[in-house]
């Protein structure tokens, strides 16, 4: 007989399902001492999506009067994190046979943790109020990760469910730092994007602001072309994402920065499409003349320090 971590389990409920799914597993246990028969096969099981799960760590799943059994499958398919595997789910299994009583007399702490602080059940971690999380500090269920206040989050710091990624305060992203929920990618605050820093939604681009883009900077819906920049109150010839501004007014402090800028870069200013002069001190209180200033003592110092 194989060890008990070479071999994969299935825990049944009382009930005859089994601790995540609803799926009875009743006509299908072992009987007379000989295996159960096999289940109807998924085909293409994958993790997340469809599959007979099994675990090497009963005890991650065990509930007061579950059973538990060896399980043979086929076609499965494993995730790993760290080196850890996380969970597993096949194509088919069969139950082999019943271990309950063999594996309840196995040393363990009263609610089946491995690690410290733990008031939830079956954690792999510390400090767990919730169930079933493989890390650290997680008050939902199903994580692995740490600091994570919902549920099934693969990753730290999720407020919400079924991230795969961090710092998300939405549900179902795949990605970072979203605030929206069902993103493919990071940074977005919409929801359902295909990309990044989206605050639109269905978008398949990143940076839109508008619905339904398929492109990047869009405000509006269902476009394709990346539009051309508006600036100055004028449409200009180029592409959002080619805006290129000084360095100076890419800093929160510009005054400060416009005093310490060096002369070419204060004078690129004027070379911004559609320049206004009036609008740009509306907007920043900085005049032309406070720019040409600016620049002829940057020179100064040039001439004086030589180039850094």
């Amino acid at each position: 007989m194989a060890t008990m971590a070479d071999e994969y389990y299935k825990v049944i409920l009382p009930d005859g399902t089994s601790p995540t799914k609803e799926f009875d597993y009743g006509a299908y246990l072992p009987s007379s001492g000989a295996p159960g028969p096999w289940l109807p096969e998924i085909k293409d099981a994958q993790i997340r999506k469809k599959g007979y799960y099994v675990s090497k760590y009963w005890r991650f799943w065990y509930r007061e009067g579950a059973r538990v059994f060896v399980c043979q499958c086929k076609g499965l398919v494993c995730e790993y994190t760290n080196g850890v595997e996380k969970q597993a789910c096949c194509a088919t299994l069969r139950l082999v046979k019943e271990i309950t009583q063999e594996a309840l007399a196995q040393p363990s702490d009263k609610n089946f943790n491995l690690g410290n602080f733990n008031t939830g059940l079956s954690n792999i971690g510390e400090a767990n109020p919730g169930n079933f999380n493989i890390g650290s500090r997680n008050t939902g269920s199903l994580n692995m990760g740490d600091f994570n206040t919902g549920d099934s989050n693969t990753g730290i710091d999720n407020v919400g469910d079924e991230n795969l990624g961090s710092l998300n305060t939405g549900s179902h992203n795949a990605g970072h730092s979203n605030s929206g929920s069902f993103n493919n990618g990071s940074y977005n605050s919409g929801d359902y994007n295909e990309g990044h820093a989206n605050s639109g939604s269905f978008n398949k681009g990143n940076r839109n602001t508008g619905k339904w883009n398929a492109c990047n900077y869009s405000s509006g819906f269902f476009n394709t072309l990346e539009p051309c920049a508006v600036m100055f109150d004028k449409p200009t010839n180029i592409k959002v994402s080619q805006v290129r501004l000084p360095k100076w007014l890419q800093k929160p402090d510009i005054k400060k920065a416009l005093s310490e800028a060096e002369a070419g870069d204060i004078m690129s200013t004027f070379d911004l499409p559609n320049f206004d002069a009036e609008i740009f001190e509306r907007i920043t209180g900085i005049g032309k003349e406070q720019i040409l200033k600016a620049a002829e003592e940057a020179a100064r110092r040039r001439d004086r320090f030589g180039n850094p």
